[in-house]
């Protein structure tokens, strides 16, 4: 591996052929232009530049990201059980657990441990975390997607790093069962999209990859994507964020295309 992964952090913005393909999708003038930032950081090392990029520091709406924090918070809470099945209000079909409420963003699951924790224990929990702005105030059901709830690529990163680290606040034994709900199947990465491929090709047994989606709209009108995970690849280990904003019909897997292409260039795949 070059020398430049001992230690990385760095930010990109979108451009080339890829910039072209999600113009195609930008509807009329005046419409949010499109912006993105890829953050990746080895564990094992520390920063070593960046490319500067307004879209790095700046706060959006965090979707369904916010299942990450919000299912440590559910677990530590003792609102949820990691095994424990439940459904949304006696639908057909609709039990779920934390891996797959993780896995295909159920809204209602989140909304539940919302409801039961209550505002001022949610923001209880984001300031612990150090997450985002830590408001609530939009509504105990929807506030971080597209509420009011904002956070940026570069305070995700830092919550991802203490996440993978096992740094948080929280039970050791709460954060391996959400990382664990995180693992995406050999080369795919599963969302509100579908299956993406994502990973080396053909998959390698060496290389794993636990992440989470998100699409949402902002302020009625901003298109947001993000892909936020792990990659770890024999004994290392490397932390990325991928954010893609832009109009409201963005491609849903905006993000995830972001980041395949930046961590091929950056050799971890």
């Amino acid at each position: 591996m070059k020398a430049v992964l001992t230690a990385a952090l760095f930010a990109v913005s979108l451009c080339g052929a890829a910039t072209q393909a999600l113009a195609q999708s930008m509807g009329p003038p005046g419409e949010p232009r499109i912006q993105s930032c890829f953050l990746l950081y080895d564990l094992s090392g520390g920063e070593i530049g960046r490319t500067p990029s307004e879209a790095c520091s700046r706060r959006v709406s965090p979707g369904a990201s916010f299942d990450i924090p919000h299912a440590l918070a559910g677990l530590d809470g003792g609102i949820v059980r990691a095994t424990e099945r439940v459904g949304a209000d006696g639908a057909s079909g609709s039990d779920q657990d934390l891996d797959s409420a993780l896995q295909f963003s159920a809204p209602w699951y989140f909304q539940r441990i919302a409801q039961r924790l209550g505002a001022q224990r949610e923001r209880e929990y984001m300031v612990r975390f150090n997450y985002g702005n830590a408001d609530t105030s939009s509504g105990a059901t929807d506030f971080w997607d597209g509420g009011s709830l904002k956070v940026s690529p570069d305070e995700q990163m830092l919550f991802l790093r203490r996440f993978f680290r096992d740094e948080l606040s929280v039970d050791r034994q709460h954060i391996a069962d959400v990382r664990s709900a995180l693992r995406q199947p050999p080369g795919v990465v599963v969302g509100s999209f579908g299956a993406a491929p994502f990973g080396p090709s053909p998959p390698r047994d060496d290389v794993s990859v636990a992440a989470k989606s998100a699409s949402t709209v902002m302020d009625g009108r901003e298109g947001v994507r993000w892909l936020v995970g792990q990659v770890k690849r024999g004994t290392r280990q490397y932390v990325f964020v991928s954010c893609v904003t832009g109009p409201r019909n963005l491609p849903q897997n905006a993000a995830v295309s972001l980041a395949e292409r930046e961590l091929r260039r950056a050799n971890v795949f």
